[in-house]
């Protein structure tokens, strides 16, 4: 543009015009001169706007396409997640339905082997009795006339069949003891003097001494607590050392659950049978006691009916401490 304006004012000097109209003229070129400068400068400073602009905008498209490629990529992980928890959530929903039916066939298993157990034991008593029966009618009739081995035999069968009878005389009360329990609120001070009352005979025989705190009120199956107690009683005065027995039974609250110990001073239990004998049959201490190996095992039970649960420490030197805990709502 310098150049063109140049050649402007030459061509105006050779005209051959007066000096006004040559000064008019320079004047026109002067301001167009100054237009196009402006001009030129608008569209240069446009130009560049345009270029910043382009390049910002080239910059957002970037952006976006990076920005849209990672929502692809992380909208795919996602749908690949929800496809994967939808597999899951149905292999999930299959297993429950297997283990519902699993449930269901244990729950009927139980039930028949527990109804098998009660007629089963029942059915047995009968048979038992007319043999304990004639045997003691044999050692009547016979007294004096039989040889020692006659009578030993005979002494055999009786005792035998005294401990079968006990045996399923234990046996139905583990069967029975849960079946149509029903759940009220129960003073276990009056459960105690039941029991005490239920073990007069063995308590007076062996002055058997057996001391409680003032235990709480729960809400239990009044039957099975009373079970509870007179098992772990009687355990504790059968399986007595050669002191007097004395028995403790202690309470203490602890967030939710009501902790019980039934404490004693007997013979003592090592702590490695900790699961064997809470089981049924197992005579854990190989003394000449009287008992069937069932009384831990009904105990096990009731508390489980409590949905609590149930241990044993040695006591230190000699004995041994029964836990329990029983939830506050069951």
């Amino acid at each position: 543009m310098p150049h063109t304006y140049e050649k402007l004012l030459q061509t105006i000097a050779t005209l051959s015009v007066s000096e006004s109209e040559r000064a008019a003229l320079l004047a026109e070129v002067n301001v167009l001169n100054k237009k196009l400068v402006r001009s030129d400068f608008m569209l240069h400073r446009t130009l560049k706007d345009k270029s910043i602009m382009v390049n910002l905008l080239n910059e957002s498209i970037s952006e976006l396409q990076t920005h849209q490629a990672l929502v692809e990529k992380v909208s795919k992980e996602v749908a690949e997640q929800n496809l994967e928890l939808a597999k899951q959530k149905q292999r999930l929903e299959i297993q429950s339905s297997e283990l519902a039916e699993n449930l269901h066939k244990l729950e009927m298993s139980y039930n028949e082997l527990e109804q098998f157990s009660y007629i089963a034991s029942h059915d047995l008593k009968s048979p038992l009795r007319s043999i304990t029966s004639y045997a003691q009618l044999l050692q009547l009739k016979y007294n004096g006339q039989l040889d020692a081995d006659a009578n030993s035999y005979l002494n055999f069968i009786v005792r035998g069949s005294k401990q079968m009878n006990a045996v399923i005389c234990d046996l139905l009360e583990y069967a029975h003891t849960g079946r149509e329990a029903a759940f009220e609120t129960t003073n276990l001070n009056e459960i105690i003097d039941v029991v005490k009352f239920n073990l007069k005979e063995e308590i007076t025989e062996n002055q058997a001494i057996i001391k409680h705190d003032e235990l709480p009120q729960i809400t239990g199956s009044r039957t099975g607590l009373i079970l509870l107690f007179q098992n772990l009683l009687g355990n504790a005065i059968k399986f007595r050392g050669d002191q007097t027995p004395i028995i403790d039974i202690h309470h203490h609250q602890e967030k939710n659950f009501s902790y019980f110990s039934v404490e004693d001073n007997g013979v003592g239990l090592e702590s490695q049978y900790q699961e064997k004998v809470f089981q049924p049959f197992q005579r854990i201490n190989q003394i000449e006691r009287p008992g069937t190996g069932m009384g831990l095992a009904i105990c096990k039970k009731v508390v489980k009916l409590h949905q609590g649960d149930i241990w044993y420490a040695p006591r230190n030197p000699y004995g041994t401490a029964f836990h329990f805990k029983i939830p506050n709502a069951v």
